[in-house]
């Protein structure tokens, strides 16, 4: 759904956030998927918390905090792509969290053997990621540093760029593998 203003014009090209109705449908087909896992592997899989919080390219996500597990959606690009969110995103994420039950994530791959077997299982795509046209969906913007390899340069995210500055992480290029160093030229 598009935003309209007086006469009918854009206002300013932005998408509205699924409704309450759709948020309600996109909860009753995580419960519906994971139910149908329940079935396939004959055992139980716990209810989720589900929340539509997410902004900025993914239309989805899984996330684990202590013992705390939720699926986190983006309210924007379903309200874009809602068919296709409701197909497949909501089974790619329900497959993470049918990972962590099955296996534990810290055993397997993210988009492992695993995890594609069970979006397999659940009769989807074993596909990783979405290619969306996010026009009209509010996007975060991080602040960009430039950092070096031997082999070129690299924009790091103000969360990355704050590790390395606290000295609790290092990068190396992945094509190189050479340490990614500030570039001290672009700060200049």
């Amino acid at each position: 759904m598009i935003v309209t203003g007086p006469a009918n014009d854009i206002l300013f090209g932005m998408i509205e956030p699924i409704s309450e109705f759709q948020r309600r449908q996109v909860e009753a087909a995580t419960e519906h998927c994971i139910a149908k896992a329940s079935q396939l592997y004959g055992r139980h899989f716990a209810a989720i918390s589900v929340h539509f919080d997410l902004k900025g390219k993914c239309a989805g996500m899984y996330q684990v905090k202590g013992r705390s597990r939720r699926i986190r959606y983006n309210p924007w690009l379903f309200a874009k792509y809602y068919q296709d969110s409701l197909s497949d995103t909501v089974t790619h994420e329900v497959a993470h969290y049918l990972v962590d039950c099955l296996y534990g994530l810290r055993r397997v791959k993210p988009h492992g053997s695993e995890w594609k077997a069970i979006m397999i299982d659940l009769g989807a795509e074993p596909k990783a990621t979405g290619s969306y046209d996010l026009t009209g969906i509010p996007v975060r913007q991080y602040a960009q540093f430039t950092y070096r390899c031997a082999c070129r340069t690299h924009q790091l995210t103000s969360v990355r760029h704050k590790k390395i500055l606290m000295r609790r992480a290092q990068y190396r290029c992945q094509s190189c593998h050479d340490f990614i160093v500030a570039d001290v030229a672009a700060s200049a």
